[in-house]
């Protein structure tokens, strides 16, 4: 057990960029981060057309050719733009993140 719980330690020391890889610990040390637990910004899911309005689907009608036929909804997929980059309301932990959460049963 004490090894694997070294081993997830040594896993979240890489990730933040706390090891101090055996040396010395010296006043002038420097943390250099490599990866943060949390994520801040994500990529978006949702498109915007050409009024400027934001969707994650747009459809348009289909009106009748022919005499008796319904009218009808129609997918659109092109003349749209991705949303971009988008803010967390709060931040989440990634999902390569080496440490399991659970809760502890006392």
């Amino acid at each position: 057990m004490g090894a694997i719980v070294s081993q997830v330690y040594e896993g979240v020391q890489y990730m933040i960029g706390c090891s101090t890889n055996n040396k010395a610990i010296t006043g002038s040390e420097t943390f250099q981060r490599k990866a943060m637990p949390l994520i801040l910004k994500r990529t978006g899911s949702m498109y915007f057309d050409d009024d400027g309005d934001l969707a994650h689907e747009f459809y348009e009608e289909v009106k009748p050719t022919k005499q008796g036929e319904k009218a009808g909804m129609r997918l659109l997929t092109e003349r749209l733009s991705p949303q971009g980059v988008v803010d967390l309301p709060y931040p989440r932990l990634h999902v390569d993140f080496p440490i399991v959460m659970c809760k502890a049963w006392s």
